[in-house]
């Protein structure tokens, strides 16, 4: 059975990878805030991992980077994305294991920032300043992949939506959507770019699920080729030997160890009593 977990007041337990994360972003939230108060120079942190879309294709590591910072005028854009990580991310981290999230998180951040990217060079320089930002950053787009995921995921599982209304899991993705529309319907500016959560959209609905729709088109091309490759092979081919395999350079030469119970039977000498050999 798969397990169903119900997103309400229970704290979930992260694991390593999703712990190191939140870890990760809390140190750079609360230091981007520190620096942006109390030096000189306060946006020097943000600067240094946000990014830049003028050096985005010349610094690529930023495209990554990025989705560790939040704002350092208000607390709310951390806290709410940890809240949203913490949440989402512990019942997916538990089903994926540590790896696969860590993985979809980094493509769900890059797709983003390729997305506010695109929608940089599409549009013409006289449209409105919030589709030319020149610095981006936040995690928009890894929450918004990771509710998609989560909704493919668990699609019949309830889901306290902001702890108030009972809904169905499906009902998470469209409801995604539905605030990624709005984001562009109304003028706000988000730091993560107005397109960042489309992006994230994107890789949740290619990576998100057991198994997504890039492992299930990656397996029926292989599928496609091992039938391609068969349907050209002739009996003779089948029943012919194999060739022996040329050792690669520098590998040790393989020899036959002696041993085993065959060796021990042979060396071993019959009881005198042959009553109890059975």
């Amino acid at each position: 059975m798969q397990e169903r977990p119900v997103i309400s007041f229970a704290f979930p337990r992260p694991g390593r990878a999703l712990g190191a994360i939140l870890v990760a972003m809390t140190l750079v939230g609360l230091g981007s805030a520190i620096a942006s108060a109390w030096t000189a120079d306060g946006s020097w942190l943000v600067e240094a991992l946000a990014c830049s879309l003028a050096t985005a294709l010349t610094q690529p590591w930023r495209l990554v980077t990025s989705g560790l910072v939040t704002s350092p005028e208000h607390w709310s854009h951390l806290f709410f994305s940890l809240l949203g990580l913490y949440f989402l991310g512990a019942p997916l981290e538990r089903r994926w294991r540590g790896w696969r999230l860590v993985r979809f998180l980094v493509i769900a951040v890059v797709l983003g920032n390729l997305a506010t990217l695109a929608i940089d060079r599409v549009l013409p320089p006289g449209a409105q300043p919030r589709f030319h930002p020149g610095l981006v950053y936040g995690p928009a787009s890894a929450i918004a992949a990771i509710a998609v995921a989560w909704s493919r995921e668990y699609p019949d599982t309830q889901v306290n939506l902001f702890f108030v209304m009972p809904m169905r899991g499906r009902w998470l993705m469209w409801i995604t959507l539905g605030f990624c529309v709005l984001n562009l319907i109304y003028p706000e500016v988000e730091p993560e770019g107005v397109m960042a959560p489309f992006g994230g959209v994107l890789a949740g609905l290619l990576f998100g699920g057991s198994p997504s729709l890039m492992r299930r088109a990656w397996l029926r091309l292989r599928l496609w080729g091992l039938r391609r490759r068969s349907a050209g092979l002739t009996a003779a081919e089948i029943l012919a030997p194999k060739t022996a395999r040329r050792p690669r350079p520098g590998a040790p030469p393989l020899r036959v160890v002696p041993g085993g119970l065959e060796d021990a039977l042979k060396k071993r000498n019959p009881p005198k009593d042959k009553r109890f050999l059975n």
